[in-house]
């Protein structure tokens, strides 16, 4: 069985993503290794692979490697080039002619017209084919199609779907702060939502909570997770989420859980989504002027995201 390793970027939301392509190489017989610090604590939830935290020990044993291609650590990736040129894939989301190399025959670059997780899973499917010199009939096609997106996700038996029908997870963060809608807008929509008889749940990794304190004496819950994992389990049993495009949204959308992201961009965000169960994505309206330098629609975002229109938005997808 050939071997192959799948290293993203250090976001876990990309390799959550990436667990598409994985999923795609198991299914035509590659054993699967993921190289990624983070993603690492989630491996109880993905037992058909292998996972380990990234280093460049080993690295040859592997018959294949596929590697993100980082916009921020560009000295990484070119280490990791020299080290492993000749079985190595550069996976670009979004490929610039004149920032990056000239794409490789292994190379794999994804289409802007659809979204990252489909666009991932068809370039892998036909990679794996490939190079395996595995004929796809019209019926195994069928099935691939309808497969695209597993991403060999197994739910640990102790967790109940949307074991608490009332609860609404509030994700006012992200990696990215200039991603996120307002502070003081997010604490009204949760101080609404409670006063509707929600229970309102404001979560925030372990590194930012001490900036969410307060939040307790407003009578909203502000739970510690120590682990990825145990994060995971609380976004399975709670029933909806609203925030930032981040992780957690990402996670909703894997566990089939109604949520809602808060985005700047209405384009970059169906880009980004992750596909499995459809994200309602809230930004400002397009009538709002969007001219080259201003970027006015994009800048201010905040400003032109009302309360009433997530509020609106929630009470379609509950009532659904």
């Amino acid at each position: 069985m050939k071997k192959a390793a799948i290293i993203p970027v250090d976001t876990i939301g990309d390799a959550l993503l990436l667990m598409t392509s994985a999923n795609q190489l198991k299914k035509f017989g590659y054993d699967v290794t993921i190289l990624h610090d983070n993603i690492y604590s989630l491996k109880r939830w993905f037992p058909f692979y292998h996972f380990k935290k990234f280093t460049k020990k080993d690295l040859d044993s592997y018959d294949h490697i596929f590697l993100q291609q980082d916009e921020v650590k560009i000295e990484k990736i070119n280490d990791l080039k020299k080290l492993i040129k000749n079985k190595l894939s550069i996976i670009y989301f979004r490929y610039n002619k004149s920032k990056f190399s000239p794409l490789s025959p292994l190379d794999i670059s994804l289409s802007d017209n659809l979204p990252i997780a489909k666009s991932l899973a068809k370039n892998f499917q036909k990679f794996s084919a490939v190079h395996l010199n595995k004929t796809i009939n019209i019926l195994d096609k069928k099935i691939l199609e309808s497969t695209l997106l597993d991403t060999g996700l197994v739910i640990p038996k102790n967790l109940i779907h949307k074991k608490y029908p009332k609860r609404v997870i509030i994700q006012p963060t992200s990696s990215d702060e200039k991603k996120c809608w307002s502070k003081n807008k997010f604490i009204k929509l949760a101080k609404t939502l409670k006063n509707k008889g929600f229970k309102c749940v404001i979560s925030v990794a372990p590194k930012e909570r001490e900036k969410w304190l307060f939040v307790q004496k407003l009578g909203l819950d502000l739970p510690l997770f120590q682990t990825l994992s145990d994060f995971a389990s609380y976004i399975y049993e709670s029933s909806y989420l609203i925030g930032n495009d981040s992780l957690a949204v990402h996670l909703a959308s894997l566990f089939k859980i109604d949520h809602i992201m808060i985005a700047k961009s209405q384009k970059m965000a169906k880009k980004w989504q992750g596909s499995w169960l459809k994200t309602n994505i809230i930004s400002p309206s397009s009538l709002i002027l969007n001219l080259k330098g201003f970027r006015l629609r994009e800048k201010y975002f905040q400003k032109f995201i009302s309360i009433r229109k997530v509020l609106k938005t929630f009470d379609s997808i509950r009532c659904n």
